[in-house]
């Protein structure tokens, strides 16, 4: 069997090493998206003579059709890729072309499932195999797992535990596919349809005045490290807050919602909508990762404000 692997994601090294030491994997086709977070697969891709081929959206289909052409593959998997994929490449492999989404699909089909599903406050989700179509993961789902959210986990330590998961899935659906060469279509009636774009600036943007504390807490996470941290402002600065806790203490009459309570050795204590108290634990400035307790010492003191900075930010995230 030759496999190609579509990915521009740091979880799919595991999936390559396995499968390039089995003599299956025959390149690995990767975007021009390619970040620091991830230029991990180049580097393993480059240190072991897999080739690897960066595309963009313009060359895509010319670019593949030939690596296709060259290698003929029985079977290509897509560790969050990108681009769309054109029909003529997701037919041409002989026994299919299949992806790996972060979701119990057909729920929370988009780009970033992991984001949406944790800023939303899911207290599970599960990882997804399907049948590449002509839709964002709207193919025949083929396997599927179930996987519970650890609560205060961030969306790296998620991603990990779910990219830990989808290897052994994968290793699975291609030892059933090398014996049957299909694999059969699981039924999903009870799960309703979602699909969410990537996010936007006012997306990852704290609103004081009505995100309560959990709700805070949730978007934090879900920001940490995928969007480096959920956006608000301070003193006039953009900052991103990324790890609060919470407090088991009700909020004060005559303070707004983003209003610094509290300030000592341990931290700083912000007041939110619901009147319940999110401890700040670590800030991005511009000066560089402050944890809240030095950003006490550095003198925040009680009544300075958390505002919404989501209008000044959406013109640097655009």
């Amino acid at each position: 069997m030759k496999i190609i692997i579509f990915s521009n994601h740091l979880s799919s090294v595991p999936v390559i090493d396995h499968f390039f030491a089995q003599g299956l994997v025959k390149a690995v086709v990767s975007t021009d998206k390619l970040n620091a977070q991830h230029i991990g697969i180049e580097l393993f891709c480059n240190k072991n003579n897999i080739l690897f081929l960066k595309i963009n959206r313009h060359n895509l289909l010319t670019n593949v059709s030939q690596l296709f052409a060259e290698i003929q593959p029985d079977l290509v998997l897509m560790f969050s890729f990108s681009y769309r994929i054109p029909a003529a490449l997701y037919q041409f492999p002989r026994i299919g072309f299949f992806n790996v989404h972060f979701s119990m699909l057909p729920a929370y089909q988009g780009p970033d499932p992991l984001f949406w599903q944790m800023k939303n406050g899911e207290t599970s989700g599960g990882v997804s195999i399907h049948k590449v179509d002509a839709g964002f993961d709207t193919g025949a789902v083929v396997m599927q797992e179930p996987l519970v959210f650890i609560p205060g986990e961030t969306w790296g330590i998620a991603d990990g535990r779910h990219g830990a998961v989808a290897v052994n899935m994968i290793v699975r659906l291609i030892e059933e596919l090398k014996h049957k060469n299909e694999i059969a279509e699981l039924s999903t009636p009870l799960i309703a349809p979602s699909y969410y774009p990537r996010a936007t600036a006012a997306d990852i943007t704290i609103d004081w005045a009505v995100q309560t504390a959990g709700e805070v807490e949730a978007l934090v996470n879900a920001a940490n490290p995928g969007t480096g941290g959920a956006v608000t402002s301070f003193k006039q600065q953009l900052v991103r807050i990324l790890e609060v806790s919470p407090v088991e203490a009700e909020g004060q009459a005559g303070f707004e919602a983003g209003a610094v309570v509290h300030a000592d050795a341990s931290g700083i204590y912000v007041q939110c909508a619901d009147r319940k108290i999110l401890r700040i634990n670590i800030i991005k400035l511009s000066e560089g990762f402050i944890t809240g307790a030095k950003l006490a010492a550095l003198g925040v003191k009680q009544g300075e404000k958390f505002e919404n900075g989501a209008f000044q930010f959406e013109e640097i995230y655009n």
